[in-house]
């Protein structure tokens, strides 16, 4: 009688293995990581990047720009004042109670006054300082009226003393009316303008022109002192020089042109013997 056949030999055994895995159907294969690879990957928390989470804790540790300080183009004025209570100081520098800051911007006209920061409150209980921020009320026109007074100083201190012009003018001792009248005309606006002006009074240079006679030279001298007294303030920077009939030479100053260094006496002309005489041109 045939022996019965051991069901697990080694061929069964082999064709199990080999065949069937063969014929067996696709399972995917997971790799497992490290357990020290995954224990330092678990250990930092998985942040989506569209989390509400990520979103609120960056709003949290996001610096808040000049917190509690100044702007740098001044104190705060008006909406930039971020305190929720003030005190307004008047002008007898009494504090007012604490309000909100909502209700004084509310109330006020801000087309002419401005709330203005003019102190921060204490950080620390402890340490010196108001409680609360202390504010004034500006008024927009005080203040602009008040700077250009400070650019009005800064501008006279650096403002140059005026340019003086310097004019010349000639009177023939025979010269007619109507001329003479024309040329005081002439010397009394550079005057009035403040100029500096020499007035030379002389003899003709042609020989053939007519010579005036020493009443004519009087006369001519007296409407030349006449025209100078008709403007106020002129002053002779030099003495005058030359004798009535001859040559005159008068160094006059306008009012509003001499400056500080222009000499004070008056334009008063006397004309006398130990005056230097210059010899009349050809």
């Amino acid at each position: 009688m045939r022996g019965s056949q051991c069901l697990l030999n080694s061929a069964a055994a082999l064709r199990m293995v080999f065949v069937s895995s063969a014929f067996a159907p696709e399972v995917p294969v997971r790799l497992l990581l490290p357990t020290v690879a995954r224990s330092s990957q678990l250990s930092f928390p998985l942040r989506r990047a569209f989390s509400t989470q990520h979103v609120v804790r960056f709003r949290n540790s996001r610096p808040i720009p000049n917190a509690g300080k100044s702007p740098a183009s001044g104190p705060m004025r008006n909406f930039d004042i971020t305190y929720p209570y003030v005190q307004i100081r008047g002008h007898d520098n009494r504090l007012a109670e604490p309000e909100r800051t909502n209700t004084i911007l509310r109330q006020l006209d801000l087309a002419r006054n401005d709330l203005v920061l003019v102190a921060h409150p204490r950080r620390d209980p402890s340490a010196k300082g108001p409680e609360y921020p202390i504010c004034i009320i500006e008024d927009r026109r005080a203040k602009a009226a008040e700077q250009a007074g400070k650019d009005g100083i800064k501008y006279g201190k650096k403002k140059r003393e005026p340019r003086i012009i310097e004019k010349e003018l000639e009177v023939n001792w025979a010269i007619a009316p109507n001329d003479l009248r024309t040329r005081m005309k002439q010397l009394k606006t550079f005057l009035s303008k403040g100029y500096k002006v020499q007035v030379r009074m002389l003899v003709p240079k042609k020989r053939d022109k007519r010579r005036a006679t020493p009443d004519e030279a009087k006369e001519v001298f007296r409407i030349v002192q006449e025209t100078i007294a008709e403007v106020p303030g002129t002053t002779n920077y030099k003495p005058m020089e030359g004798n009535v009939g001859q040559m005159v030479t008068m160094f006059l100053q306008g009012p509003t042109g001499g400056g500080p260094s222009a000499p004070k006496e008056t334009a008063t002309v006397q004309v006398t013997e130990e005056a230097t005489v210059k010899e009349a041109g050809p």
